[in-house]
């Protein structure tokens, strides 16, 4: 039986490889399904084995619906760990065409009540991540001279709330990041890009979208309406990765594009 989250394979990204870090669950997920109907294989590399949402991982719901994948057990603050996930998919898929460094942490708190050591652990998650991914994947890429990589910012890249100093912090990061890299390599025609999500209906951002005052607050500040529903999904961002993904962007790099329903227009 055909999962409902996957459809036909369509082959925009058909015989190429990518890597998809917290692939297992919310945007990671929706991200690695996207590029698999369109004919990547995929490797997943997350820390946990199974989504935080229920059901089936990811490259199990991949392979039952014909396409190609693999898991990895993965620390991105794990310089070693890294390296083993892009060598595990360079050599069980073939070759290295995408990096996905979507996985990431976040932590609610003031800055007077976040420790030096909780500071530092965002950081190791969502910006070191981002690096290490992005390196390892390159190592690979400038032999090819292409390769797609796309980091997962924020819309807090560009703006703030209240007690998420850490966050902000390393999504701005990641932003520079980004722009660093995507300059330092355009000479070998490799693009990197970020995909800066606003609000997404994910676990992992049930802290702010899960309780009634936050959801009207959101909803309060974010104009764009489709179908009654005003968070990001997923899937919205899947779809971005696959033409971030594809010869479609090959004149893009270096950018940090905004996908949180006109929240940052407001």
């Amino acid at each position: 039986m055909v999962n409902p989250e996957m459809a036909e394979v369509k082959g925009k990204l058909e015989n190429r490889v990518a890597i998809v870090t917290g692939g297992n669950s919310g945007i990671g997920r929706g991200i690695a399904l996207a590029l698999a109907k369109e004919g990547a294989s995929v490797a997943i590399g997350d820390i946990v084995d199974t989504p935080r949402e229920g059901g089936k991982d990811t490259a199990s719901v991949i392979r039952d619906n014909g396409g190609k994948a693999i898991f990895v057990k993965t620390d991105v603050s794990d310089e070693k760990s890294v390296e083993n996930l892009v060598e595990s998919a360079v050599k069980e898929l073939g070759s290295l065409d995408i990096m996905v460094n979507n996985a990431g942490i976040t932590l609610m708190k003031s800055a007077l009540d976040t420790s030096g050591d909780e500071f530092l652990n965002v950081l190791s998650v969502n910006v070191k991540g981002a690096f290490l991914g992005s390196k390892y994947a390159l190592k690979h890429m400038v032999r090819a001279q292409k390769g797609k990589i796309i980091n997962l910012a924020s819309n807090f890249s560009y703006n703030a709330l209240p007690n998420l100093s850490a966050y902000v912090t390393s999504k701005t990061a990641v932003l520079g990041l980004t722009r660093a890299l995507a300059v330092e390599y355009a000479p070998v025609g490799i693009n990197v890009n970020a995909i800066c999500p606003g609000a997404t209906k994910t676990e992992f951002t049930r802290p702010f979208w899960g309780n009634k005052e936050g959801l009207s607050e959101l909803k309060s500040r974010t104009p764009l309406m489709k179908n009654g529903e005003f968070l990001v999904k997923p899937e919205d961002l899947g779809k971005l990765a696959v033409f971030l993904a594809s010869d479609d962007s090959d004149m893009i790099t270096g950018e940090g594009i905004l996908v949180d329903a006109g929240w940052s227009a407001m």
